[in-house]
């Protein structure tokens, strides 16, 4: 039995890593091995809620369990129970803090990765030398810093003349993120090539704002949302990439890596392996991978990378529900 445990259900985005999971079961299951699966979590995010969980699913005693941690430290402690009692654990989308506590994390994007591809994005699309901004969430905001400080490290690295002109702060709201949009319009007018906006919120604003001032195929607007958010903006042209990754391949994949390890295929002291991934091809399980963070590097420990960002376009955007 492997049981599969997101931070919530109540969201179309879990709810395409469920289908990625099952997808992966059914394909298993026509080789030949003898699996059953169960997805269950909280219908709301709630750390506790999830614990309890986690809790009844060990006293059952699964094969393997994959969670993803609404909280990475209060998740530690049931990891650890499930671990140390001899099922397999597998942390996906969200890690626990203590690398420990599982055997691997299928991770579905280091900010590296992401960072770069947005770069890249605005390379292609506003040329090698654009001037940029970005809208972020908060000041604070552990994931957007990391993913702005590994974009700054793509420019150092591969587009020495692209200027990052200024960040704004939509603190996760849309009428702030829209209002930081338009401020930058006004005060860079005609000397800005392109908007990034790395957060789900503010996206969507971005290409609001500069659809308003009349702008669209003047400035660029790219950055990280999900494709039901930004769908409209593809479609019109305002948007031409969404960068994310597929979390109905991110699902496929853990299921996969739990099957190897439960067969022994992925051993927990793997130092370097290959993982089969079904129609996925391989994936690299490496016991320590760098990242860049916006606390400076980080080393993550027993990883799996999904793979290079998805890019959403209008050819694509349409399959995606969440």
């Amino acid at each position: 039995m492997i049981c599969m445990v997101p931070k919530f259900t109540g969201a179309a985005y879990f709810a395409a890593t469920e289908k990625g999971a099952k997808e992966a079961v059914a394909e298993l299951k026509g080789k030949g091995v003898a699996i059953d699966f169960l997805y269950t979590g909280p219908s709301v995010a709630s750390t506790d809620e999830q614990i309890r969980m986690i809790d009844d699913l060990v006293a059952q005693k699964p094969d393997a369990i994959i969670i993803a941690a609404n909280h990475a430290d209060a998740l530690v402690p049931v990891a650890n129970k499930a671990k140390t009692s001899g099922i397999k654990v597998i942390t996906y989308d969200a890690d626990v803090a203590d690398p420990t506590a599982r055997q691997w994390f299928v991770n579905q994007g280091t900010f590296t990765l992401a960072g770069a591809a947005l770069v890249d994005v605005v390379a292609e699309q506003a040329g090698a030398s654009a001037r940029f901004a970005v809208v972020s969430t908060d000041p604070g905001a552990f994931s957007q810093n990391s993913w702005i400080a590994a974009m700054k490290a793509q420019m150092q690295a591969k587009y020495p003349k692209m200027q990052l002109v200024d960040i704004r702060y939509g603190l996760g709201k849309p009428a702030e993120s829209f209002s930081m949009a338009q401020d930058l319009i006004n005060t860079f007018r005609g000397r800005l090539d392109a908007i990034v906006a790395p957060t789900v919120v503010a996206l969507p604003k971005v290409a609001e704002a500069v659809e308003q001032a009349g702008l669209t195929g003047k400035i660029v607007v790219t950055g990280m949302s999900t494709p039901k958010d930004m769908k409209e903006f593809v479609k019109r042209g305002t948007v031409k990439t969404v960068v994310l990754w597929n979390p109905v391949d991110l699902g496929y994949l853990a299921v996969y890596v739990a099957q190897a390890s439960l067969a022994g295929t992925l051993k927990d002291s793997a130092t370097q392996t290959k993982v089969p991934a079904g129609r996925l091809g391989t994936r690299d399980a490496v016991a320590s991978l760098e990242d860049i963070t916006a606390k400076g590097p980080l080393t993550l420990k027993n990883v799996i990378v999904l793979g290079n960002p998805f890019r959403f376009t209008k050819d694509n955007i349409d399959q995606f529900n969440f």
